[in-house]
């Protein structure tokens, strides 16, 4: 009986041995694959924390750069803000220099639209004054017809084709014209069969007047201009230089505000 235990016990040593030598050979293997899976696993480690880093120091670089772009912008902001703040000044000195004149041109378009023109001074088919003319006392600078010497002067030469028109032209103001010039008004009085017509300007209504000699300074002609722009011309005016002084006196004058 004692021979089967020991042959039992020496199978089971041979069985031992044979499956040892695999299980020794396989802690090695375990082990080395142990060994890579740390290595593995360090070496992610290592990848993580580098790209950890890079992404650290590219937010860090990005954040920096930001930085510096919001200092640049505001510096660049300040210096805008400067010129703004001067170009603002010169605009609003422009802008009230354009409103000042416009003002000016408004106000001198409306003064014209509220002037009265040559229309409203005249009556036609008559050349009496109007029932409700008030002039008062006035002082007459120059009542009567054109220049008698500018009727002599065309008569002479109207033996001329060329000076035939200028000489019935003459004498048709020296028989139907009559001018009159005082402190208040100038008037035109036409009386010619043709057309029958009365031009009484008050001087207030006057805003300019311009003469120019003729007949070596005798007589003139004279062109007034209304308020409105609208103008009249006496032709072959005695002592022109005498009555545009005293209209130039006595005409309207724009008030000059200064801003």
């Amino acid at each position: 009986r004692a021979r089967p235990s020991h042959a039992s016990h020496a199978r089971a040593m041979l069985a031992h041995a044979r499956t040892a030598p695999a299980v020794v050979a396989a802690a090695p293997r375990a082990r080395a694959s142990a060994g890579r899976a740390s290595g593995h696993r360090m070496t992610s480690r290592v990848r993580f924390s580098r790209i950890v880093g890079a992404s650290s120091s590219s937010s860090s670089g990005e954040s920096s750069n930001a930085d510096g772009d919001d200092a640049f912008e505001d510096k660049l902001s300040a210096l805008r803000g400067k010129r703004s703040k001067r170009a603002a000044k010169d605009t609003g000195a422009m802008e009230t220099t354009t409103t000042t004149t416009d003002a000016g041109e408004a106000r001198a378009r409306q003064s014209q639209s509220r002037a009265k023109g040559v229309r409203e001074f005249t009556r036609t088919d008559t050349t009496e004054e109007a029932p409700d003319a008030n002039w008062g006392v006035e002082r007459v600078f120059y009542e009567g017809p054109p220049a008698r010497g500018e009727v002599v002067s065309n008569v002479l030469m109207s033996w001329t084709l060329v000076w035939l028109p200028l000489t019935i032209q003459a004498v048709g103001r020296a028989l139907w014209l009559k001018y009159k010039i005082t402190d208040k008004r100038v008037s035109v009085i036409s009386e010619s069969p043709l057309r029958k017509e009365r031009t009484d300007v008050p001087i207030d209504q006057i805003a300019d007047v311009v003469s120019v000699g003729r007949g070596i300074g005798q007589w003139g002609d004279m062109v007034i201009t209304l308020r409105n722009g609208e103008k009249i011309e006496l032709r072959s005016l005695p002592d022109f230089k005498t009555c545009e002084k005293e209209i130039a006196a006595r005409m309207y004058k724009e008030k000059i505000i200064d801003f």
